[in-house]
């Protein structure tokens, strides 16, 4: 099996729905609303502004077709692209990575509590991610196959959405 660097988390390569050139895409142990996920460059950097320009290239198309495809997929009308970036190597995960949440007219009380999510967000994954898929853990099977069953659709709905694209042009 396959795995990536996220930070300091391995993450299975089963629970990997897009994998490019520089980036993949998981669905995270920490979900703030349905069809959150998480872009991360392969290459480890602190700052989006650290990665290359191919790096980022990479990035941006998936953003643009991940954010499209999954409003699509949770029957959403726009989307929150949140960009966490560390400003030292001693900060939470050590890695940018790109939130993608699709959106719903009051899926949240009030919009800007999701912001305050977000800046908690890194911590909050590396908890649950060693709670609940750590090694050792009894319930990290369960949680593994769940992940993986839903990066399975994903990722066979996203094979519809690029040849949907490809007939279109």
């Amino acid at each position: 099996m396959d795995y990536f660097k996220f930070g300091q988390v391995i993450i299975p390569g089963n629970l990997v729905f897009w994998n490019k050139q520089y980036c993949y895409c998981i669905i995270p142990v920490v979900k703030l609303l349905p069809g959150h996920v998480l872009l991360i460059p392969k290459r480890q950097a602190l700052r989006l502004q650290d990665l290359d320009p191919a790096e980022i290239f990479d990035l941006g198309l998936s953003v643009k077709f991940l954010t499209k495809s999954l409003e699509k997929y949770f029957d959403c009308t726009s989307s929150t692209v949140n960009i966490s970036s560390f400003s030292n190597e001693s900060d939470g995960l050590n890695h940018c990575f790109i939130h993608i949440i699709p959106r719903k007219e009051g899926d949240i009380k009030k919009n800007d509590d999701l912001y305050g999510l977000l800046d908690n967000y890194p911590n909050d994954f590396i908890r649950q991610f060693h709670n609940t898929l750590g090694l050792g853990n009894a319930f990290s099977d369960q949680m593994r196959d769940t992940l993986s069953q839903e990066a399975k659709k994903y990722k066979e709905f996203l094979q519809q959405c690029l040849q949907e694209e490809i007939k279109l042009k």
